[in-house]
């Protein structure tokens, strides 16, 4: 196994999303308050939270939201699925005084090597993606879990490919770059060790009888001599975001941003799943009124005209319904929910067939149609397997691109039938003078309004009418008209 592992010092305040650059996540222990992340060219993690609003005013201080952290990491876990299937995420509080909290993930990417045409190949793709995902972090790459993340944790971007290779590189760090527990540490610097190598020599015995089994325990997960058996994560079978927001939003233009960040983890998550949906809902919860009442929540259900898992189309069908929806209160958080996937259409196969990029403009503009003026406005034809032309068809909920006509190869076979129906048929005072064509129609007596009837056209001043005999009451009748 070939272990990538991220390390996300600042990753308590990018989960919260929102934040800008005078913004710092605090962590809190009794009357205690100090500083986690943010604002880092400033204010060193750690620092107390009274020291900061006297040197530095204009701070805001958010506090530490551990869900978001778990969320967004699932999200960024979603987004790595792409380069192995094994993967493995902590969101730990270090023992300091002051605790820090450590975000590391690590992928298993030794079977995809292959397929992105070897390890820098790999990386380069890996590092251009972690690039565009609003994270800031350090990589490193070796054959056991523990190793990666002392490399990420010193940021040695230098893949370790073999476990033979791992005591050169170790050896010459310093204590400090494992993460061992600060009694730990002192006690290594009283007996006068210094770098991991020193460490790394010591008998195994002595150090569990002193420290706990559970310390030589990392130290031979470390160099790969025991299996790493923690939990591998793996993608939930529904998709659920909460985004809670900094802030009351009282327009919806200020739902963007947020959303833009949401959707591009749906389509992370979609990718991951290797599927795609045709429904989705979004909540936005109000929070509470003046009186403590708490509002109800604005729910929007939304639906793609076809299976689709691209973040951007998600995001233009959002807004189209948010430019239309007044706000009944402002928006605290909010929820981005999906149950049911589709497996996405396949793409084109032939060079000179462009059905497929007919089928996307088609469902992209529907979804627009529909998030503009509601489902109840737009609606399309569907066929019904009834042979009475009044019967054979009916209005359905626009949520499919039209069939074309090789899909229904049936219709083919069927005689030339108007589009202009007259509803109902028009009585004719005698029967047309010149007719051409024959089509008998019997049908109807499983409900009740059973037909018999001889179709023909005729023709009158240029006009092609659709004509029919009623063979039990001998009466013509004129059903349709062809322009």
């Amino acid at each position: 196994m070939l272990w990538l592992c991220l390390h996300l010092p600042q990753f308590a305040i990018e989960a919260i999303g929102e934040s800008g650059p005078d913004h710092v996540v605090t962590g809190r222990r009794g009357a205690r308050r100090w500083v986690i992340a943010g604002a880092a060219d400033r204010i060193a993690p750690g620092t107390d939270w009274g020291t900061v609003q006297t040197l530095h005013p204009e701070i805001r201080a958010v506090e530490r939201r551990p869900r978001a952290e778990r969320d967004a990491m699932a999200a960024l876990a979603a987004w790595a699925y792409r380069y192995g299937s094994e993967l493995v995420w902590e969101i730990t509080e270090s023992e300091l005084d002051y605790g820090l909290p450590c975000a590391l993930l690590w992928v298993d990417i030794g079977a995809s090597l292959k397929l992105f045409g070897g390890l820098d190949a790999l990386l380069a793709d890996f590092d251009a993606g972690f690039a565009d995902s609003g994270h800031r972090g350090q990589r490193g790459v070796a054959p056991t879990l523990e190793a990666a993340a002392v490399l990420a944790r010193l940021g040695l971007s230098r893949p370790i490919g073999d476990l033979t290779e791992l005591p050169a590189v170790l050896d010459p760090l310093p204590l400090p770059a494992l993460p061992l527990e600060p009694k730990v540490q002192d006690a290594l610097k009283a007996v006068g060790l210094s770098t991991v190598g020193e460490l790394l020599n010591l008998p195994a015995a002595p150090l569990a009888k002193r420290h706990g089994p559970a310390f030589t325990l990392y130290l031979d997960r470390l160099l790969g001599r025991r299996p790493d058996v923690r939990p591998r994560y793996r993608l939930p079978p529904k998709y659920q975001r909460r985004f809670d927001l900094l802030g009351e939003v009282e327009h919806s233009e200020g739902l963007l941003f947020p959303l833009q960040r949401m959707t591009r983890e749906l389509g992370h998550f979609l990718k991951a799943r290797d599927t795609g949906l045709q429904a989705f809902r979004l909540t936005l919860n109000h929070g509470r009124a003046s009186g403590g009442k708490p509002q109800p929540d604005t729910v929007l259900d939304l639906r793609l005209a076809s299976p689709a898992r691209d973040a951007e189309r998600l995001l233009r069908v959002l807004r189209e319904r948010l430019g239309r929806l007044p706000l009944p209160a402002p928006v605290r958080s909010l929820k981005l929910t999906a149950e049911h996937f589709i497996e996405p259409p396949t793409g084109q196969g032939d060079l000179f067939d462009n059905h497929a990029g007919d089928d996307e403009a088609w469902s992209q503009l529907v979804e627009k149609l529909i998030a503009r003026l509601g489902a109840e406005a737009v609606t399309a034809l569907g066929l019904i397997a009834d042979h009475r032309p009044e019967r054979s068809w009916r209005l359905r909920a626009c949520d499919a691109p039209p069939p074309s006509p090789a899909a229904l190869p049936s219709l083919a076979e069927l005689p030339p039938r108007p589009i202009w129906l007259i509803d109902p048929p028009k009585p004719l005072a005698a029967p047309p003078a010149r007719i051409a064509g024959f089509e008998r129609l019997e049908g109807g007596w499983w409900d009740g309004d059973d037909v018999q009837r001889d179709y023909y056209r005729s023709e009158v001043h240029g006009s092609g009418l659709w004509v029919y005999r009623d063979r039990r009451s001998e009466g013509w009748f004129l059903h349709g008209v062809w322009a």
